[in-house]
């Protein structure tokens, strides 16, 4: 029996299980079980900080439980398909929405949103000495990843970083290489009927939290290169959800999104090659996102769903974002459009400077059409 209900704490056990089983024993390194010993202490402290916080929640702030998550816009594609950056030129237009900041995911509790609240109100009158403190650990914690996903405590960003805590995430594999022996965590919907619910029901009250916190009159913005896996629960649980998808070639997605995900591995396996099952796991997972995300969004209505090309996203930024805001009638106001022009000026290309090719991962263009040539041909990228 759970000691809480899953919508203040869920962990999945044997997913937990696994990792530890995993990394310290049937896959011993030493590198690898001291990786994993840093991750359990960090996680249990965090763990411990949620659980109490969000306790808090139930007595300090219950009405949020009121709270209806409606018409909510979900941003959905493979990763590396240009998500963040249509994420961030939504967030321009705040006053519409509420979204997740980094540490809204890491700590999603109405108690602890408060305390940073009040402590960035004392910050801001007194020469903001914290925000830059912030600014610098940034610098330090996400070095490295500013052409691969840029990120920052203050910065929008996804809300992957939730299930986390819940260990159905396929984030764990940043720190597992071995895809292939927790098969279940990359399709949450084909999970057990009561760990979609715990599941579901812990990220359904972190965004009433969220949304409580920052006013749930706006529209809940979410953008969540992960959801293919989970999509069918995120209808059921949001049956009035709007969902951006955007498309990439294959070519270019598949690799950059094995490189993403492979990338933290340097740490504590080394051991692994580039070219490895591991890495080609992580290929084949995102092949299978494209057929799988295809097969569950015929179950919405055409004016619920709109799909992007990320070609058309990259050198028609403003045109892009307004397409979507006018299929979903969500109201364009001439500030935001200002704010628009002036964040896309900036970066006249959003491409990434790192390139990746499916040979380096043992994979071949061959190999990509075999299992999902009818992308190419219902979305016209080249074959070549």
């Amino acid at each position: 029996m759970a000691i809480f209900h899953p919508s203040i704490f869920y962990l999945h056990i044997r997913t937990f299980g696994m990792l530890i089983y995993l990394m310290c024993f049937k896959h011993f390194s030493v590198k690898r079980c001291l990786f994993m010993l840093m991750f359990l202490t960090l996680y249990l402290f965090m763990a411990a900080i949620v659980i109490v916080t969000r306790l808090l929640d139930e007595v300090l702030f219950p009405s949020y439980r009121k709270v209806e998550i409606q018409k909510p816009v979900f941003i959905i594609a493979n990763p590396r398909s240009g998500t963040t950056y249509l994420h961030r030129l939504f967030c321009l237009d705040g006053e519409k929405y509420n979204y997740t900041l980094l540490y809204h995911t890491i700590f999603p509790s109405i108690t602890l949103f408060k305390i940073v609240d009040f402590f960035g109100w004392i910050d801001r009158r007194i020469g903001r000495p914290m925000r830059k403190f912030f600014d610098y650990m940034d610098s330090v914690f996400f070095k490295g990843w500013e052409n691969i996903h840029p990120m920052g405590f203050n910065k929008s960003e996804e809300d992957e970083g939730t299930y986390i805590f819940t260990m159905i995430t396929a984030g764990i594999f940043l720190l597992c290489p071995y895809l292939d022996e927790i098969p279940w965590v990359k399709f949450p919907d084909k999970m057990s009927e009561r760990a979609r619910y715990s599941l579901m029901e812990f990220y359904k009250s972190t965004l009433q939290r969220v949304a409580y916190a920052q006013g749930h009159q706006k529209i809940f913005l979410s953008k969540n290169v992960m959801s293919t896996g989970r999509l069918e629960s995120l209808l059921e649980y949001f049956p009035s959800a709007r969902i951006v998808y955007i498309v990439r070639n294959p070519y270019n997605s598949v690799p950059s999104f094995i490189s993403m995900f492979s990338s933290s591995w340097r740490g504590h396996s080394k051991d692994i090659p580039e070219n490895s099952p591991h890495h080609r796991a992580w290929g084949k997972l995102g092949m299978d996102y494209y057929d799988y995300f295809h097969e569950k969004i015929k179950r919405l209505d055409e004016q619920q769903t709109i799909t992007l090309k990320y070609d058309d996203l990259v050198q028609h930024p403003v045109e892009t974002v307004l397409s979507v805001y006018n299929k979903f009638n969500l109201g364009i106001s001439d500030a935001f459009v200002d704010r628009l022009k002036k964040e896309t000026s900036k970066q006249k290309s959003y491409r990434s400077d790192h390139e990746y090719s499916l040979e380096q991962y043992g994979m071949s263009k061959e190999e990509v059409l075999s299992q999902i040539e009818w992308v190419f041909d219902k979305y016209g990228f080249s074959k070549n």
